[in-house]
């Protein structure tokens, strides 16, 4: 795996496509109750092309994500203790979120659909490289 970006910009890449996922989550939600007009139109074709443009440097180009999906028997120790610590702080992570995320549509009259499902799923996958990718200097 290649890690060459420094720190900062990895970090940078994550706080943009995880922000970028949850706009384009917020907007879509917002355009469904509020009838879609041109600007929400806009601001979530915005959304999703600053996703796709931070999520392909960040984890694509770096390998974090075939990292954090290979199998067990491929890793190395080093590699298996890095990845169990990450999945461990990233589903901790994980479960609040969608726990405060239930509460919050439990007390208002929002429902969930497939769009933040969908993020949801992604979220899942994106938040163990986001841990490796904001905590190791170099992998």
């Amino acid at each position: 795996m290649e890690m060459k970006k420094s720190i900062e910009k990895r970090r940078m890449g994550v706080i943009l496509t995880l922000l970028s996922l949850g706009l384009m989550v917020f907007i879509f939600e917002y355009g469904k109750i509020e009838q879609w007009n041109t600007v929400l139109q806009i601001s979530g074709i915005l959304s999703i092309i600053v996703f796709i443009a931070s999520l392909i440097p960040t984890f694509f180009k770096t390998g974090l994500w075939k990292f954090i999906h290979k199998p067990l028997k491929e890793l190395d120790e080093r590699e298996i203790v890095l990845t169990s610590k990450s999945l461990r702080y990233a589903y901790s992570i994980f479960t609040v979120v969608v726990l405060s995320l239930l509460l919050i549509l439990a007390i208002t009259t929002l429902q969930i659909d497939v769009v933040l499902v969908a993020a949801l799923i992604l979220f899942a996958h994106l938040l163990p490289a986001s841990v490796i990718a904001w905590t190791e200097k170099v992998i």
